[in-house]
């Protein structure tokens, strides 16, 4: 039962993630790496996209709270730390609280692709 409700609360997380505009994980020119940081609060989880080409290593590290964590939509549910090899395709990250909390979560998530 445990792991239904958790189910269903990442695939809510997830949708509110996707319904609301995304900000693109940028790098600085000439490297590989790049952070964002932000604050997440129940029911308001926040949005991030990054593009790859195929067979890339994808990193994606979640720091600075204990209570949140990440999903990459068709790929991973509710990571802190992920690598993956990439497909050439755009992928979208949402962040959001791991547990219902009336405190904001801050955050820094950084992707590095090789």
């Amino acid at each position: 039962m445990t792991r239904y409700v958790l189910a269903m609360f990442l695939v809510l997380c997830t949708g509110a993630a996707s319904a609301q505009t995304c900000t693109t994980i940028r790098f600085a020119p000439g490297t590989s790496s790049g952070e964002v940081s932000g604050q997440v609060i129940e029911n308001k989880p926040m949005c991030f996209t990054f593009e790859s080409g195929a067979g890339q290593t994808a990193r994606l590290q979640l720091s600075g709270s204990d209570n949140a964590c990440f999903t990459i939509r068709d790929v991973v549910d509710c990571q802190d730390d992920y690598s993956f090899r990439t497909q050439s395709r755009a992928y979208e990250v949402g962040v959001f609280q791991l547990f219902a909390a009336a405190a904001y979560e801050q955050f820094t998530l950084r992707l590095s692709i090789r």
